[in-house]
């Protein structure tokens, strides 16, 4: 980081109202939506592969394609205050919609909403 970039930071006193650290929200909040996207589509890949694995679908469940997937609990002190400002402190990776959706996607059901 340069002394310039650092000097912009530190003129930010409001961090909600400072247009730095709104393009830096706006920025995370886009890889936020892109990291959904991004489990949603390993978890389609892990679907169908193991739809080719065992045509009968006996052997693998839904647990099995989200295993190994946790929403991880992000506390970087950036994401904390992304989520502090953007969502009033709710994670978009642990939202009820998003986890509903992994979920039903698991068992084959798919609406492509990420």
């Amino acid at each position: 980081m340069t002394d310039n970039e650092h000097m912009a930071w530190d003129e930010c006193p409001d961090s909600e109202e400072c247009e730095l650290v709104c393009s830096f929200l706006e920025l995370v909040d886009s890889m936020v939506r892109d990291i959904q996207h991004l489990k949603a589509e390993t978890v389609r890949a892990r679907y169908e592969l193991c739809k080719a694995l065992d045509p009968e679908h006996e052997r693998f469940t839904a647990v099995d394609l989200l295993s190994n997937f946790d929403m991880p609990s992000y506390d970087n002190m950036a994401y904390q205050e992304y989520v502090r400002i953007y969502y009033d402190g709710g994670d978009p990776m642990s939202f009820k919609g998003f986890v509903d959706f992994m979920n039903r996607l698991a068992k084959g059901i798919d609406d492509r909403q990420y």
